[in-house]
């Protein structure tokens, strides 16, 4: 009832977000996020800082956390009928909304650091076919959110070997779940506010979270036994999309602040998850779960086991839908081959 309140409020008020203003006028915009404040919220709040800063106070981003604005798998939606200016968006929460999306959430992705995941996907956000696909949303992709490599920490069992992860019922969105179903593992889809419950109660034994400040930032230490190290078996991606009707009605001022506060926000993020390890590793190591390494042998058995054939599925299954995928796959890997020389 709460959400639904505020989504009607917003309608409200959606003429008047769209409505051209000028550099003088004051400027309030509200983004929608799934999830606490945590390193991977730092860009937000660095841009949501400085538009207010450099505006001198004329041009508000208030970010609304925790799902206030509505479900992270709604979120395209309320940017559809303008119910908010800006969203995180995870893309795998609602597949099917946006197809072209899901290779880059392929597993095993030759994609080795921050730098690199966001060169390529800034670059893939911007070809045609994925542009207009966000477009049918009122939305267009303003920068990455950036997220490092994939682990996982669960109960029960340690995987210590690939047969350990057979019958294991596991978190584990989009390619990366097409992935742990090839090694014999159930992956389920679980939006991330909701795992430390569904994990707790046993609705799964594992989850896959970027490694390592998410899984104290949602808690699943707590609960949990032992972590993997090493397996990085990539990412669910991110975004932080704007709505395209609010960016054009915005003063070419405002959007020169914002435009210009990406490199920083990108540094600053970088930056805040190398902290946030800091601290989350000696937690973990204070509740002595095991760590399970996954050394290199086993992870090129991973890659073989469940990396091209689930990259080569997912681009047959798009081309059956009319979609480009064999082009869309090999833009990928030639952006993050260019990326990496």
């Amino acid at each position: 009832m709460k959400r639904r309140s505020l989504l009607s409020s917003s309608l409200g008020f959606a003429a008047l977000a769209a409505a051209p203003a000028k550099a003088a006028d004051k400027v309030t915009w509200n983004w929608a996020l799934y999830g606490p404040p945590r390193a991977v919220t730092v860009c937000m709040e660095h841009l949501a800082k400085v538009a207010k800063e450099k505006s001198g106070g004329n041009f508000i981003i208030n970010l609304k956390y925790n799902e206030q604005l509505g479900d992270a798998k709604d979120m395209l939606d309320g940017l559809k009928v303008e119910a908010f200016q800006g969203a995180f968006v995870a893309f795998s929460y609602a597949p099917a909304k946006t197809p072209m999306q899901g290779v880059l959430d392929m597993p095993f992705l030759p994609i080795p650091d921050l730098v690199t995941s966001h060169k390529v996907q800034d670059a893939y956000q911007a070809w045609k076919p994925v542009a207009d696909e966000l477009a049918k949303w009122n939305a267009w992709h303003f920068m990455t959110v950036l997220l490092p490599q994939y682990e996982f920490m669960g109960t029960g069992k340690p995987p210590r070997n690939l047969e350990d992860w057979k019958g294991m019922r596991v978190r584990a969105l989009g390619g990366l779940g097409d992935a742990m179903k090839l090694l014999g593992a159930i992956p389920t889809s679980v939006s991330a506010p909701e795992v430390y419950t569904a994990l707790e109660r046993g609705m799964f034994q594992a989850a896959s979270f970027p490694f390592a400040y998410s899984f104290t930032a949602y808690k699943l230490h707590e609960v949990s036994k032992w972590y993997t190290l090493g397996m990085q078996l990539g990412i669910i991606h991110n975004s932080l999309v704007l709505s395209q009707t609010a960016w054009k009605a915005l003063p070419d001022e405002y959007k020169k602040i914002l435009e210009e506060a990406k490199a920083e926000a990108y540094r600053l993020q970088i930056a805040a998850y190398e902290e946030a390890d800091k601290k989350s590793i000696p937690q973990f190591e204070k509740r002595k779960l095991e760590v399970i390494k996954v050394m290199p042998d086993m992870r090129e058995k991973l890659i073989s086991t469940a990396g091209r054939v689930v990259w080569d599925q997912w681009a047959a299954d798009a081309e059956k839908k009319g979609l480009p995928g064999k082009e869309a796959l090999e833009m990928v890997l030639s952006l993050a081959k260019k990326a990496t020389n």
